[in-house]
This record gives structure tokens, C-alpha cells and sequence, in this order.
């Protein structure tokens, strides 16, 4: 189906999409009248805020930056653009994904692994992606060679078989972000994060099992060595991700009304948990000087309306815009020239 000039959105507009798309006699006069806006306007610009503070270390900290949001925004990307930049300026940076379909490695035009690999062709970047299955295949390894000092066989058996499940890959690869999460070897980590439900429950994970420990322990005159450690590593992550001079999260979003509220929401769950949303980033802007007809001049005025939608939510964090490219954001060389026109001075 073609790019419409407008949102999708309303009932009369998805009665002419239902029309284009399953309607032969009207593909071929398709005469639709919707109201257009053939002005230009110039507040649409966005003078990115100053975010050294947001993507860099300070204090001798290491920084760990989020970027999370809806599906297709562009989450990848700009963790690649930004993950780009910090190691250009020389930190040495981690960039891993948590999202089951792993684009970075397209993005970077690079293969990343299940293991930490150097990207050669940028000093100090390093990148890692987590294979769920590969994760569970080690999570299991590791839960029953414990288990074997404590249970017969048929408990193992039973064990294996409830650890053949979705939860467990879960489980697996929050233990393979928790790894990574409290790791002293890099400056900065950038995570790329699957779509904004699945990033919830991931960060949400730690809270809800270190509370299931002291739970646990409270129950119990004793709490083992393995909970003592297992709920230091939950403390450790938790403040991880609370500490904003530590952690920065963004959302991603294009200028529409969808992707907003999707991250708006998920700000506010966040919030829950006592994680506050510091960034917020406006993909997918068309340049005006690419707004020369009727249809770009159309979206790029909604875009400017919806920019105003992102200010007033995101009221508290700081705003990034950047533009549509003609052409998909990959290969190392474009990265780093994204890098220097969202982030500023060029390296």
C-alpha cells in the first residue's frame, strides 16, 4: 500500500485505504479529496539540545544508554549512530542488543555474534548481540549442573522438561543482560532494546526477582550463598538503572500519533519502577527542502504538530531530532556522518 499524505487515522481515511487497496475499479481513479496544506512553516526545525551529559561518562562513570520505542522507529540505528560516536571519541563502547531480531549487524554491515566482537573499522566499538536460544541452551547447562548435587534423576527430568518453555528464554537472557549491565571492562554500553513490551519486562525483571529472593529469605532462617549473590547482582542492577548519572534512557519515535503514545506509556510505567526517561528522539523528519509538493509539504506539517505533541509529553527530557535520509542508514561511513550532524562537532 502507497505512503499516504497524512496519518492513518479515522474512520473516513481507512474506508479510502480499504478502497485503494481491495477496490480495482477505484485503484484505477483513485480521486480522493482530502484537505491539504500547502504551506511551509519554519517552527518545525529542532535545535538538538547539547547531550554530552546523556551519552557520555561523567564522573569516572561508566554510562549505559537505553534506546527503546515502538517497532521500526529506528531504535537501531541511533544506538549504532550514537554507540559510533562515544568510541570515536574515545571510550571504549559496548553496543548489544537485546531484541530477538538483532538488526545491528545489518546496520553496521558487520557480523556480530553471541560473543563480544571488536568492530575493526571503528577504534574502540565493540559489539554483542544476546541469541536467545544460545542463552537458554546455557541458562539450562548451568541450572542443572547445580541441580545434580541436590536431586535424583527424575527431578532433573522433570526440571529439563519445565525448562522447555518461552519463560526460560527469557530468563536466559535477562541473566545475559544482567552480564553485561554490571560490567567494568567498557566506558559506555549502548543497548539496543527489542520493542518497548518486551524492554519493559526485561528491566522489569530485576525488581520483580529481587523482591521473590527477599520473599524468599523471609521464609527461611537462612538464605543461601547463591540467593545472597544472586540478589547482590539484582541490587547492583537495580541501581544501575535508577542512576541517571549512570543510565540514560531514551525513546525513539517518528513524529506520529502512535509511536508517541506507545513511548509516552512506557515512560510512565518506567517511572513505576523509579526509572525516568531522559532523551527523547525525533526520527524520520523530512527536510524542508525535500518539502516541495503538495504531499511532502502535508506530512512534514503534521510532523510539526506532532514535534509539539513530543515536547509537552516528554516535557522533562531532552529533544533530538533527526531527518529522513533518501537512502537506509547503514555502512559505517554514513553512521558516522549521522553522528556528526545529530550529535554536533565532527570528530
Amino acid at each position: 500500500m502507497e505512503l499516504f499524505h497524512t496519518e492513518l487515522k479515522g474512520i473516513e481515511i481507512f474506508r479510502t485505504c480499504g478502497e485503494k487497496l481491495y477496490d480495482k475499479s477505484n485503484r484505477e481513479n483513485e480521486n480522493f479529496d482530502f484537505a491539504t496544506d500547502d504551506k511551509i512553516y519554519d517552527d518545525l526545525i529542532i535545535d538538538n539540545e547539547n547531550v554530552d551529559e546523556l551519552i557520555y561518562p561523567q564522573n569516572g562513570k561508566r554510562k549505559n544508554i537505553f534506546f527503546s520505542g515502538k517497532g521500526g522507529v529506528g531504535k537501531t540505528s541511533m544506538a549504532c549512530i550514537t554507540a559510533i560516536r562515544t568510541a570515536s571519541k574515545g571510550y571504549k563502547t559496548l553496543l548489544m542488543t537485546t531484541d530477538p531480531a538483532a538488526h545491528i549487524g545489518n546496520v553496521l554491515e558487520k557480523p556480530v555474534y553471541h560473543e563480544i566482537t571488536e568492530i575493526h573499522e571503528v577504534e574502540n566499538l565493540y559489539a554483542v548481540k544476546i541469541d536467545q536460544k544460545k542463552a537458554a541452551e546455557e541458562y539450562k547447562k548451568s541450572v542443572l549442573q547445580g541441580a545434580r548435587e541436590h536431586f535424583d534423576e527424575s527431578t532433573l527430568q522433570a526440571m529439563e522438561e519445565e525448562m522447555n518453555s518461552p519463560c526460560t528464554e527469557e530468563m536466559a537472557a535477562f541473566q545475559k543482560f544482567m552480564q553485561y549491565a554490571i560490567m567494568e571492562e567498557f566506558d559506555v554500553i549502548v543497548f539496543d532494546t527489542a520493542p518497548t513490551g518486551h524492554t519493559l519486562r526485561l528491566l522489569e525483571l530485576p525488581m520483580d526477582w529481587s523482591k521473590q529472593i527477599q520473599f524468599k529469605a523471609g521464609e527461611s532462617a537462612e538464605i543461601s550463598e547463591a540467593d545472597k549473590t544472586e540478589r547482590e547482582k539484582f541490587n547492583k542492577v537495580i541501581e544501575i538503572l535508577k542512576d541517571k548519572e549512570i543510565t540514560t534512557f531514551a525513546f525513539v519515535m517518528y513524529p506520529e500519533k502512535t509511536p508517541i503514545m506507545e513511548s509516552y506509556r512506557a515512560s510512565k510505567e518506567l517511572e513505576t519502577v523509579g526509572i525516568k526517561t531522559q532523551l527523547a528522539i525525533a526520527n524520520l523528519i523530512i527536510p524542508k527542502e525535500e518539502a516541495v509538493t503538495p504531499f511532502f509539504v502535508n506530512r512534514r506539517n503534521m510532523q510539526r504538530k506532532y514535534l509539539n505533541e513530543i515536547r509537552e509529553r516528554f516535557v522533562d527530557s531532552k529533544l533530538i531530532g533527526v531527518e529522513m535520509y533518501d537512502k537506509e542508514i547503514k555502512g559505517i561511513t554514513m553512521l558516522k556522518k549521522i553522528a556528526d550532524k545529530v550529535f554536533g562537532d565532527k570528530i
